[in-house]
Order: structure tokens, then sequence, then C-alpha cells
């Protein structure tokens, strides 16, 4: 251990100090009041907190976030690192790395199975050799345009390039919506809260799912609807019985050129396969909403081999990148048995809200 600074749980005086190493780290403030739900108020369990701490200044954070999940038929208990900083005044003095072996250590003591998160590719080439974490794969961003012109500002600033782009976007959409056909026998209907009607969808569809996020209502409540920032949450029903759902935000971006761009997201999906045409039903209700809210685009974090990504191709969706990362590393011994079968991408459903981004 370097004696410029120890390591130590995080408890509720540290509080003040974790706020200025945010402001420092990524320029703007901390939210309270998301900390708290985030990190305390999770029905899953509290996250695993380790601060870096010269005197009593706090210098580097590494945080946990706990999830209860399916694993090959079995439930564990995993963690997602998220919030990872340093000081940039106590960069490259191994802080990083000693916080992360520090909560890998607690995550061992406290039972958990596997260690997952979400970089970018280049934050997942940094901590290689750090951790032994490795990639399982690159998650498709599944993106639809509404706006092709204003959508275009968040990958280029050349006018010319965005405007001929803005107009083929715009004539495939024209040409996918012409397509998007109604589908007779589904009621979509906006959800306050999750009842036990999803505790029975998950429970029928999970074996189905060989690595995913639980999806519990207690789960989804916390997640979506007792959170700070704002979801809209959709049903689709048949003769009155749940199919399944949707979850979308809107995120306030920055283009290119600076312009102000609202982009929508689709955050969880999950539907029963012999249901797909409820599944197009819900993109096509999600779809009315956000283009009432002004969004340029959609976008869906979609595993290509799912259904799902079908029927998102089919609603005019388009890969246009993967701008992050999924990387595991197996914790526990049953997580360490399943082999090359946790690093199989075809096993994992995961989606943007199984991530902290929004």
């Amino acid at each position: 251990m370097n004696p410029d600074y120890n390591i130590k749980d995080y408890e509720d005086k540290h509080l003040p100090g974790v706020f200025r190493l945010f402001k420092d780290v990524f320029g703007k403030d901390m939210d309270q009041k998301h900390f708290q739900w985030k990190n305390i108020n999770n029905p899953q369990g509290k996250s695993i907190i380790k601060l870096a701490l010269k005197e009593d200044e706090v210098i580097g954070l590494s945080s946990i976030w706990m999830f209860s999940m399916e694993f090959m038929g079995k439930k564990i208990i995993a963690g997602q690192s998220v919030d990872a900083m340093v000081h940039r005044e106590h960069r490259k003095k191994g802080i990083f790395e000693n916080l992360a072996m520090a909560a890998l250590d607690d995550m061992k003591n406290a039972g958990f199975q596997l260690r997952f998160n979400f970089p970018n590719e280049a934050a997942y080439k940094a901590s290689i050799g750090r951790i032994n974490i490795k990639k399982v794969c690159d998650i498709p961003q599944y993106i639809k345009i509404l706006k092709g012109k204003e959508a275009s500002s968040m990958f280029t600033t050349n006018k010319l390039i965005k405007s001929c782009g803005g107009l083929v976007l715009d004539l495939y959409k024209n040409i996918k919506n012409v397509c998007m056909k109604k589908t007779s026998g589904y009621s979509i209907v906006e959800i306050k809260r999750f009842d036990y009607k999803f505790d029975e969808l998950w429970n029928n569809i999970k074996n189905d799912y060989p690595i995913a996020v639980e999806r519990s209502s207690k789960y989804l409540n916390w997640r979506y609807v007792d959170s700070p920032e704002e979801y809209k949450i959709y049903g689709a029903y048949k003769n009155n019985e749940l199919v399944g759902y949707m979850v979308t935000a809107i995120e306030s971006k920055t283009g290119k050129g600076g312009e102000n761009l609202l982009l929508g997201h689709i955050a969880d999906f999950i539907c029963y396969k012999e249901h797909k045409a409820g599944a197009y039903e819900l993109i096509r209700e999600a779809e009315k909403k956000l283009k009432e809210a002004g969004v340029c685009a959609i976008s869906c974090w979609m595993i290509k081999e799912w259904f799902y990504s079908q029927i998102l191709s089919r609603a005019g969706f388009l890969q246009l990148r993967s701008p992050s990362v999924l990387a595991a590393l197996p914790v526990g011994e049953l997580a360490k048995a399943a082999g090359d079968a946790l690093y199989d991408h075809r096993n994992w459903y995961v989606t943007i809200g199984d991530s902290d981004y929004i």
C-alpha cells in the first residue's frame, strides 16, 4: 500500500468528500438524491464503495452496484463496476488498481459470483492488466432516426454530410414507416407501477435468458419508478394477459457542432417470443410518444442473436455502431465453473437499463 493514502470503506461522513472528488473528475455536481437511491436504497443490496483517503480527503473511489441475476438456471449475486474515479493530482499511483482489488475482495467475502461492466473500448483496454477482466462482446447499438439532419449532428459537423445524410436517413425512415402495419389484438397501456403480473411474466421466460439481471417487480419499481430519473413504461396485453413491456427514457445530448439534441432510449424490453407482434406494437407506441417529446432518434442496445434485433430492424432501426463493451470477471466458484459459456455473448441479455448510463 502506498503510504500516501489508505483504502477505507465508505461511510456517510465521507459524502462531502465524494462530492468534491466527483466535481473534480467530471466537472459537475453529483446529485445526492441519485447517489442515495443508487447505492443505499437498492432492494438487492447496498453498493460496495471503497475510498482512497489521503489524510481525510477522498482522492479515489470504486463502487460496485449489486444485482440479483439469473445465471445458467441459478440465481446469483453479481456486481457491476460503476463510478470508478481518481483525483487528477493522484493518478498513476496505483490507486485505481488498489481500490478495484479491495472491492473485489469484498465481493468474494460477500458471496458475489460475478463482476461485470460496460466500459467504452478505450476504458476497457486501459483496464486490461489491472484487473483480469475479459471482453464478452461489443454491444450493438440500434438507432432509428426520426429527424435526419438533426440526428446527423450526433456524428458530424459537416453541413453537406448532415444535409445529404439527413435526407437519406429520412427517406429510409419513411419507407420503413410505410411498412409498419398495425397488428390487431394487442393493447398498449402506460404503466405507473409494476405489479405481480410482471413477476409472472419474468418467471415464465427467465429460463430463456441464461445470463440476465433479474427483472422482478420489486427491482423494476426501484430501477424505473422510484428512480430520480424519468422513465415511461408501456405494457403490451392480449386478451387482458401481459405479454411484454418496454421502458423508455430521454437523454439530453450535445451535437458535434454544439447543438442541443434529445435522444430517446429503449431502456428495457421484454416480451414473450411467441408475441413478437406485441413487441412490435410496443415499439410503435414508444416511437409515437418519443416523437411527440421531440427526440431526433431512438437508441436501443441489443445483442444481435436475440429475436428483438429482428423486430428492431423491421421497425426501421439501423445498427450504426457499438459504443460500449460488455466485460465480465468470474468471482465465485459457480461463475468460474461456467468456463467459456460465461464469455459466449449469446448467453447474455443486456439492455442499457442494466447500466447506469441513463
